[in-house]
């Protein structure tokens, strides 16, 4: 479910800078997940075929969390999103963050502009 963001006038507009960043991860997690449950019901040459369908999502799952990590915050909204974003991504074992994921977010954290 992608996120969208509500102005007060209660109109919609499209997510930008972190909020996009986060959607695309949660997209490729959700397509992770998905896959990785027909690999797991498939048989014989369907497997095979899933399995490397399953390596390549997981790789572009890592590639955009590696992303939302790096990402820039303009704004402490932005800082307390990424950080709610990735305690829940821990919290709830939908990935794996590795060390260098959290170097990344920290990173990204000093270099909030006051």
């Amino acid at each position: 479910m992608p996120i969208q963001l509500v102005c007060s006038d209660r109109r919609m507009e499209a997510p930008e800078g972190v909020a996009k960043l986060i959607a695309e991860h949660r997209q490729s997690v959700a397509e992770l997940a998905n896959l990785g449950k027909r690999w797991m019901r498939a048989e014989g040459p369907d497997a095979i075929v899933l399995g490397q369908k399953l390596d390549a999502a997981m790789a572009e799952e890592a590639a955009v969390r590696r992303r939302a990590a790096i990402a820039p915050v303009a704004t402490i909204a932005e800082m307390k999103m990424k950080a709610a974003y990735f305690q829940r991504l821990t919290a709830h074992n939908w990935c794996e963050v590795d060390v260098d994921d959290f170097r990344a977010l920290l990173g990204s954290f000093t270099k909030l502009q006051s």
